[in-house]
C-alpha cells in the first residue's frame, strides 16, 4: 500500500511539473497559433543557465530561479519578434523554423556542456514522512509540486481575476473580436510572451533538480506541453492541470506497475487518443501583422 501511495504522490508532484510546461506553451500558442517545436529547448535552456549558475559561478539554487525567470522572457520576446516576419504560409513556416531554432540550441548545448548528463544536486532532506505508511515527501518533490502549482495557481488568477487577464484571454479566443472590442492585440501579444517566458524561467531550474540534462533533452518536454495543450484547450488552466495530473500518475503508475521503459509509450499513447477524440485545436491563424 505504502508503495502506491509514494507513486501516487511521485504522479501528482510530476504532473504538477507538467502543468507548468503546458502553461507556457499554451499562452505562447494561443497568440501565435503556432506549434514552438523548440519550446522545450527554452526549458532546457533555463536549465542549463540555472545549471551553470550553480555549478561554475557557486550561485545557491534558489537564486538561480529570478536569475532564469529575468532572462527567459527576453529569449521568448526574441523568439515573438522571429515569428512576425515569417511569411505565409505561416503555420508550416513557424514549424520549419522553431524546428530549426531547436536544433541550433540543441547544437550550443552540445558546444558548451557537452553530451554529459547534467543535475543540480540538492541536498536530500525529508520534509515530511508517515513510518506507518512508509510514505516520505523529499525537499525536491515538496519543491516541485509547490513551485508548479504556486505558478498555475498565479497565471489562474491574472487570467480570470484581473481586467488584463482577462483581455488576455479575450485575445487567445478570438484576435478579431479583442481588436474590435477595443483590445490593444500587439500589447496582449507581448505580454503572452513575457509571461510565458517567466514560465520557461520556472520551469528549466525545476527540471534540472530533478531529472537530467542533456542536449536532446528537448524533445519531451515539448511533446508533454503539446499533449496537455490538446487535452485540456487553450487558455484553460484548470483543465491543464487536471491534465497534467492524469498524465503524472498514469506515467508514475505505470512505471510502478510494468517498469519505467515503458513510461514514454504512456505519453505516446495519450497523444495518439488526444488526436483521435480531439483532432482540431481551434483558433486564429497567426502572429503577423
Amino acid at each position: 500500500m505504502g508503495i502506491w501511495l509514494q507513486g501516487v504522490l511521485s504522479g501528482l508532484s510530476l504532473g504538477s511539473f507538467y502543468t507548468l510546461l503546458g502553461l507556457g506553451f499554451s499562452l505562447i500558442f494561443g497568440v501565435t497559433r503556432a506549434f514552438n517545436l523548440a519550446h522545450g529547448d527554452f526549458i532546457l535552456l533555463a536549465g542549463y543557465l540555472a545549471f551553470a549558475l550553480w555549478h561554475f559561478w557557486h550561485l545557491p539554487f534558489y537564486w538561480t530561479l529570478p536569475v532564469c525567470m529575468l532572462v527567459l522572457p527576453v529569449a521568448a520576446l526574441a523568439l515573438r519578434e522571429l515569428l512576425r516576419r515569417l511569411p505565409a504560409p505561416f503555420e508550416l513556416n513557424s514549424l520549419v523554423v522553431t524546428f530549426g531554432l531547436a536544433i541550433v540550441l540543441q547544437n550550443l548545448f552540445l558546444a558548451f556542456f557537452s553530451a554529459d548528463y547534467r543535475l543540480i544536486l540538492l541536498p536530500v532532506t525529508v520534509v515530511f514522512e508517515l513510518p506507518a505508511l512508509s510514505l516520505l515527501v523529499t525537499a525536491n518533490q515538496a519543491l516541485l509540486l509547490i513551485g508548479s502549482l504556486a505558478a498555475t495557481l498565479a497565471v489562474y488568477v491574472f487570467l480570470y481575476w484581473t481586467f488584463v487577464g482577462k483581455a488576455l484571454r479575450a485575445t487567445i479566443q478570438n484576435r478579431e473580436s479583442a481588436a474590435l472590442a477595443g483590445i490593444r492585440v500587439d500589447q496582449m501579444q507581448l505580454l503572452a510572451f513575457a509571461v510565458g517566458g517567466v514560465l520557461l524561467g520556472l520551469a528549466g531550474p525545476l527540471m534540472a533538480t530533478n531529472m537530467y540534462l542533456h542536449p536532446a533533452g528537448g524533445l519531451e518536454p515539448t511533446l508533454i506541453a503539446i499533449i496537455l495543450t490538446m487535452a485540456a484547450g487553450i487558455g484553460r488552466t484548470g483543465s491543464l492541470l487536471w491534465a497534467g495530473w492524469l498524465l503524472g500518475l498514469a506515467e508514475s503508475l505505470t512505471a510502478l506497475a510494468i517498469g519505467s521503459s515503458w513510461r514514454e509509450l504512456v505519453s505516446a499513447l495519450v497523444l495518439i487518443l488526444i488526436l483521435v477524440w480531439r483532432p482540431n485545436v481551434s483558433g486564429e491563424h497567426n502572429i503577423a501583422p
